[in-house]
């Protein structure tokens, strides 16, 4: 939970209603602003106030009652009555009683350390929200980035497609160009024209994506100021084993629950040893009678204290063999989340696995289509060029056009891609929270 409260700390200093973006000041405000952290931080608060001694039942339990009565009794009419009167009589009663648990086979101490556990769990949820919370930010934040450089790759191209359209226009006009050319130039302009408003839509979309998780106004604008992060990192699979089985957030889920069984067999245990308990306490009482003309001749009034200490000790000889029975289930499971606990770490470990070679792909994956595209982006540039001079016709160049943004939305998508593999291996490491945390 350290590293929570770290990150709540370092809550930015910014507007929310500013127009600049990076990815720090991202994470910072969906650390502070989403529901789910949110949830889980007042889940933390509900289990930490239930970690406490008087929930473990080690504490005296202390009552005190009071009461008064009015009683009217209307015996003058009566002929049967002794006391021909109004008989009026007023009573206070006052109690104190304490009890106080004192021994009950260690159930308290068993009950205390499983209340400690079911908090740590709980901090343990509270850590596996940020960590989710975190790696959907990056991913909708660079998802962002994506999709703005894919529409400014289809701007770039209409840009020069219109440039180019004038230019073509131009030589129609004077004789020098055929009309096919003319509409072939005019036909792609308007398909990627199409295809841009298309993009816009998706880059919006994904900018709402992004503020629903940050917790912030659906349609807030942003300018985004981080590039993909395409560095590249190479990793220790041993390094990133080790780390795994010690700090994934579900490995230790499955460590608590095993932690939880152990104090739930300490529980189990403990009707067969003997319950020793006191119970002590006092009570006051005060009667007043009115009898009416009677008052003056006798005493009205009486009073009693009573005192009383009791201690006792209890021991459950049989009880048809339930709690033996209960007992060995509470046993059998604490196997099954043995083999569980086991379960989860070989499934992390085949997920890391193929979490890293897949990582280990994406590098040369990435490498390979941006050299694509920058070789892509020069025969565009050339391209363009013979184009313009008349030595390739616009069907030849199109072929080319459409290579050139083929390749570079492949490129975008590479970097895209191999960033998110770097988030997962830190994800599923552990490590993703260190590694934003600065």
């Amino acid at each position: 939970m350290k590293k929570y409260i770290l990150l709540l700390l370092l809550l930015p200093n910014i507007i929310l209603g500013q127009d600049e973006l990076n990815l720090i000041d991202a994470i910072k405000i969906g650390i502070w602003e989403n529901y789910e952290i949110k949830i889980s931080k007042q889940q933390k608060k509900i289990s930490a106030i239930n970690n406490n001694w008087a929930n473990a039942g080690a504490l005296p339990s202390i009552n005190i009652s009071a009461k008064r009565e009015e009683v009217l009794s209307d015996q003058s009419k009566n002929p049967a009555s002794f006391i021909q009167e109004k008989l009026r009589s007023t009573n206070y009663n006052s109690n104190a009683n304490v009890s106080w648990t004192l021994f009950n086979g260690f159930a308290i101490r068993a009950s205390k350390a499983k209340l400690k556990k079911l908090e740590e769990i709980s901090s343990n949820n509270a850590i596996l929200a940020i960590e989710n919370t975190i790696q959907g930010i990056i991913l909708q934040y660079y998802n962002c980035v994506l999709q703005k450089e894919k529409l400014d790759l289809l701007q770039k191209v209409v840009t020069l497609a219109k440039e180019r359209l004038k230019y073509e226009q131009t030589k129609y006009d004077i004789g020098v160009s055929s009309k096919i050319d003319l509409l072939q130039i005019k036909n792609a302009m308007l398909t990627d024209s199409a295809n841009i408003i298309l993009q816009k839509l998706n880059y919006f979309n994904a900018i709402k994506n992004l503020n629903l998780t940050l917790g912030t106004e659906l349609e807030k604008k942003w300018i985004f100021i981080d590039s993909i992060d395409t560095e590249i990192k190479v990793f220790s699979y041993d390094d990133l084993k080790t780390s795994t089985l010690a700090n994934n957030t579900n490995v230790k889920n499955q460590y608590y629950n095993i932690q939880l069984s152990k104090e739930d067999i300490k529980l189990a245990k403990s009707p067969f040893y003997p319950i020793i308990s006191i119970n002590s306490g006092a009570s006051f009482n005060q009667s007043t009678y009115d009898i009416g003309n009677l008052s003056n001749t006798i005493s009205n009034t009486g009073e009693n204290i009573n005192y009383f200490a009791n201690f006792s000790i209890n021991f459950r000889l049989f009880d048809g063999g339930k709690l033996y029975n209960t007992l060995r289930k509470i046993k059998k499971e604490k196997v099954i989340h043995e083999l569980q606990y086991e379960k989860i770490q070989r499934e992390v470990i085949y997920q890391l696995l193929l979490t890293n070679d897949k990582y280990n792909s994406l590098i040369s994956t990435y490498q390979l289509k941006q050299e694509a595209f920058n070789i892509a982006k020069t025969n565009f540039i050339l391209a363009n060029e013979k184009q313009n001079r008349g030595t390739i016709n616009s069907f030849m160049f199109r072929d080319i056009e459409i290579a050139y943004l083929s390749s570079g939305i492949s490129a975008q998508e590479a970097a895209y891609n191999l960033m998110e593999g770097k988030i997962a291996l830190l994800k599923i490491t552990g490590g993703i929270i260190q590694e934003f945390n600065r």
